[in-house]
């Protein structure tokens, strides 16, 4: 099921339709049979055991203290779970994402989700506590109906929870690598992707983000290749698909459109581009979203 058919199945203070939903520990294990795809998930596990598979992989078996970020294409099955079972659920979209972040993501968000592992953080119980907190202050916001300021400050919230996951993977990567100076790697990384997500729609040549970080472009392709296990194309292609995703989904831009304000010369470009990537053309992946 959809992020759209998921939030209609809880009550409305948990949820800003279309953008967000937060389910607390008390409603968390509603989840269990329920496969849910396009939108962002994060899992906070607090006591208990789960598991979850992502679209035809091996089951994964979660437990406390863990901590999930699963921006993935394949759906994520809730399966197994123990009765003690407490656990935060958030799923954004991109929208909401987007929004939020204003072309500030965190630039270790990407480390985090790399495909070379399975995404997931083991925080210690202060740490735990430290995020749930901030959890808990998007679930009260959410709660009050009433608020005037209520979806600006979700996106605060949401925002200020990103920058606390960001902190935590900086953290653990430092002493990992047993040091707590930033690499040089780490710091062309980190400068990359804030390029990226800042221009992503107007610059898909690797060049200009290697000559603004001052490397050169072999250079970056390797760094990138080595931390994230993916090519500086790879990054850039995957920020456009996600956004060509959501105009096509979620608005009533025509297609000519969309391929110029990603900054494609031609539609046929934009395309072919699309269908390479997505499995399917621009028209395709919208009449499929409406059905």
């Amino acid at each position: 099921m959809t992020q759209k058919e998921l939030i209609e199945e809880f009550p409305p203070q948990h949820s800003i339709p279309e953008r967000v939903l937060l389910l607390n520990p008390r409603l968390f294990r509603r989840l269990k049979g329920k496969s849910v795809s396009g939108c962002r998930i994060f899992l906070l596990v607090l006591h208990g055991t789960m598991g979850i598979r992502i679209g035809n992989g091996p089951a994964l078996d979660i437990g406390q203290g863990q901590l999930l970020d699963l921006l993935v294409w394949e759906p994520v099955e809730f399966r197994e779970m123990s009765e003690d079972i407490a656990a935060w659920a958030l799923l954004p979209n991109y929208e909401f994402t987007n929004e939020s972040l204003k072309d500030m993501k965190p630039a270790n968000s990407e480390s985090f989700k790399n495909r070379r592992s399975i995404p997931r953080l083991l925080l210690n119980e202060k740490e735990m506590l430290g995020l749930e907190a901030q959890f808990r202050m998007l679930h009260t916001t959410l709660s009050d109906m009433g608020h005037y300021y209520r979806a600006d400050l979700c996106q605060s919230y949401f925002r200020c929870i990103m920058l606390e996951i960001g902190n935590l993977v900086l953290r653990k990567g430092q002493a990992k690598d047993g040091g707590g100076v930033v690499s040089r790697q780490d710091k062309i990384i980190m400068g990359f992707l804030r390029l990226v997500w800042k221009h992503y729609k107007d610059e898909h040549n690797i060049e200009f983000y290697a000559e603004r970080l001052c490397v050169s472009g072999k250079h970056l392709s390797r760094v990138v290749r080595d931390k994230l296990a993916k090519t500086p194309y790879a990054v850039i292609r995957d920020e456009l698909i996600q956004q060509a995703c959501f105009l096509l989904r979620d608005t009533t831009m025509p297609i000519q459109d969309i391929s110029s304000e990603l900054n494609f010369g031609e539609m046929s470009a934009f395309c072919k581009f699309f269908k390479k990537n997505a499995g399917m053309s621009p028209s395709a992946f919208r009449k499929s979203g409406r059905q």
